[in-house]
């Protein structure tokens, strides 16, 4: 049986991934250990399956670790949610209106709290807190900023600051340190740099987005390129290289510089901050480098899987940290499918392989295979495909790899005033070049391709497996075999999926900043509701109606927002058909606003009596609630001034009311179309918490 520490490996991440999104986890975890274990003893048994029992004994084995670590751990931080705590600690991180604080109880218990509080109140970084706080168990309504995130973070718990004060910096401590140098590098390269280079250089090397321009991010994302700003094996790789250069010309002995190379990959662990991305690569590296110094052969799918291994028994949640599966999958395609392909495809060529021609070859099974292990993940949380991700890389990544190296001079010197200015020059040099080939990708490639529902990610799903099975399959036959068979299931996967499409409500939710925004769609169709008081809000408002392929957008509600004065809606309005529109008669629209809605009815937010809304059945009551049919859903809509409801459903899978306390209904989901952010409590999520992908919700304890 060879590698048996993979099949370990892969049990034991199957069982943290289950219990990750299972948690908490209450009567099924005995169950299911006790049937993996059975099914393991069975296996064991049967002596040709020996691969099978392994995974089977490990992921029992697992559950339990995962059921005791969630007791022990979780648990008292969990128990103290639904009360008012007196905390006192260091501040770790901090947002535009929350910082996470890492502190202790009155009675000495440690926890980590994401405390929402008014813009005005966020503190610096490694600031001492000392007040109190409500405390809640932690949810988000944005996608990327969710429980499992908090959790793989070792936060469990939310709270709204009711009072505190903040204190001088913490004092140094071993902790703090790699922090506290990010910090310094961080602002040494702003003050030397233009904000569109110094904030690429920060995110490229210190893995500090903080000061990244949104247009740079959505360039990245559109181009399929964001791992670039993600510090991972690739930044680690090029930079641990040039360390090795630069002491190769001073040591000759290979064990110290073994040594030294490791204490290297370590310390930039500690200065990224230790995510998982460059967790997961740092630790290959230093398991080839105990490998060679125990003078045995480094083994890339072992090195991966011991990788992987330490990294959940150390932190069970990490297994549902979309990072680190993106991490995970990129590195099976690199390093482990990638070889195999590229030599299969060059034993095609009867003649011998030029050098360049094999490097291109190479070049593009690497980027193949690395996008084709990622996009399953990819059309899971952002339903989309990037058809640019492949030749952006290829054009890119050699620009990449001189801007990382010049920019990792500017890192080492910036306190030096001639080499830092020398280093910063070339840093303008080649992010401008990365820049503008980008730019230029960007304008003439395609757009990302939206869809929603699972035909799109069975496709993907089976292409990606094809790829994985052309590389070690060694007849052409077969290989055929299954790129039919896997276009079979996605036509069939395609075909279901058509039939029962616009039979569906999908929904999607997202905060930016103190702002909601809101969308449902359903079959071409879409409700639009939130606060598009700036322009990214808008835009991703339309990014979104892309990828949900909605061409009508039958209700646009615009929230009191008080904002931007200067916002246009044209982004909405020009590129699809809007039937009509309500706001608040108290909400100043911009003149812009207003010309972006010429043409289209406009309706008093106020009363939320939208009787403009055509699509199948439509009720209006003598009260003023509207209730509307969208296939098997049914959404009702309540006026402020509506005290009895006459109707005859016994539950509403959405209410929109603009009540300042829950009205008199039962319904999945219940959002408050007003101005909630008011200074009694600075986080939506104890309005609205998104439960599934589907339209199905659940109310919040607050």
């Amino acid at each position: 049986m060879k590698r048996p520490l993979c099949w370990i490996s892969l049990g034991c991440f199957f069982a943290a991934v289950v219990f990750g999104y299972l948690y908490p986890a209450d009567g099924w975890i005995s169950p299911a250990s006790a049937l993996l274990g059975l099914l393991g003893l069975f296996f064991l048994l049967w002596g040709r399956t020996r691969p099978i029992s392994l995974f089977f004994l490990s992921a029992s084995f697992m559950l339990l670790f995962c059921l005791a670590f969630g007791y022990f751990h979780a648990a008292p931080a969990r128990s103290l949610a639904g009360q008012n705590a007196t905390l006192s600690g260091t501040v770790l991180e901090t947002g535009n209106a929350s910082f996470l604080l890492d502190g202790e109880t009155e009675k000495g218990q440690s926890i980590k709290v994401q405390v929402w509080c008014s813009a005005d109140m966020v503190p610096d970084r490694y600031q001492q807190f000392s007040g109190t706080v409500a405390l809640s168990e932690i949810t988000s309504t944005d996608r990327f900023d969710s429980e499992n995130y908090y959790r793989s973070q070792d936060v469990w718990l939310q709270g709204r600051l009711l009072s505190g004060s903040f204190s001088g910096k913490a004092s140094f401590s071993l902790r703090t340190w790699p922090g506290r140098l990010n910090d310094f590098l961080c602002q040494k390269i702003r003050s030397s740099l233009p904000v569109k280079y110094s904030g690429l250089v920060c995110a490229a090397i210190l893995g500090n987005r903080s000061y990244l321009p949104d247009g740079q991010y959505e360039l990245f994302r559109q181009l399929g390129i964001s791992h670039l700003l993600a510090v991972s094996g690739m930044h680690l790789t090029l930079l641990s290289g040039l360390f090795s250069l630069i002491i190769g010309r001073f040591l000759r002995k290979s064990r110290a510089k073994t040594i030294l190379f490791m204490a290297f990959v370590l310390f930039y662990m500690l200065l990224t901050g230790m995510r998982p991305s460059i967790a997961r690569a740092g630790m290959m590296l230093l398991l080839s480098c105990v490998a060679q110094l125990i003078l045995r052969r480094p083994d890339p799918p072992v090195s991966l899987s011991a990788a992987v291994l330490v990294m959940i028994l150390y932190h069970p949640f990490l297994a549902v940290h979309a990072g680190f599966q993106f991490s995970i999958c990129s590195t099976i395609g690199v390093q482990i499918l990638a070889g195999p392909l590229s030599q299969k495809l060059l034993s095609l060529k009867k003649a011998p392989a030029s050098q360049g021609f094999s490097y291109l070859i190479r070049s593009c099974c690497t980027a193949l295979c690395g996008y084709a292990c990622a996009a399953p993940l990819t059309v899971l949380y952002d339903s989309c495909l990037i058809p640019m991700s492949i030749p952006a890389n290829l054009c890119l990544s050699p620009l990449f790899t001189l801007f990382l190296a010049v920019s990792a001079g500017l890192v080492l010197f910036c306190t030096v005033p001639v080499l830092g200015s020398v280093f910063a020059f070339g840093v303008r040099l080649f992010v401008g070049l990365f820049l503008g080939a980008a730019n230029c990708l960007g304008r003439i490639g395609p757009k990302p391709i939206f869809g929603s529902g699972p035909a799109l990610l069975i496709a993907v799903v089976c292409f990606s497996a094809v790829i994985g099975y052309g590389a070690f399959q060694p007849t052409f036959r077969h290989f055929a075999a299954a790129i039919c068979l896997a276009v079979s299931v996605s036509c069939a996967a395609v075909s279901t999926q058509a039939i029962i499409e616009n039979r569906q409500i999908h929904c999607y939710t997202v905060a930016f900043d103190k702002k909601l925004l809101q969308i449902f769609s359903y079959g071409g169709h879409a409700i639009v509701i939130g606060h598009l008081s700036a322009q990214p809000q808008i835009e991703q408002a339309a990014l979104e109606l892309q990828r949900e392929r909605v061409q009508t957008i039958d209700a646009l509600i615009l929230l009191p927002s008080g904002g931007n004065p200067r916002v246009s809606l044209s982004e909405l309005t020009g590129h699809f058909s809007v039937s009509a529109v309500a706001f608040s008669s108290a909400d100043n629209l911009s003149t812009q606003a207003v010309e972006s809605l010429a043409g289209i009815p406009a309706y008093d937010f106020d009363g939320l009596c939208l009787t403009f809304w055509q699509n199948n059945r439509i009720h209006l009551d003598g009260e003023g609630a509207v209730s509307l049919c969208i296939g098997s859903k049914k959404l009702l809509i309540l006026p402020a001034d509506c005290a009895i409801l006459y109707e005859e459903e016994p539950c509403w899978d959405l209410a929109i009311t603009c009540w300042d306390v829950p009205p008199p209904v039962s319904a999945d989901a219940l959002l408050c179309a007003r101005h909630f952010w008011g200074t009694e409590n600075q986080n939506p999520n104890s309005y609205l918490l998104p439960y599934g992908k589907g339209v199905r919700f659940r109310l919040s304890a607050g």
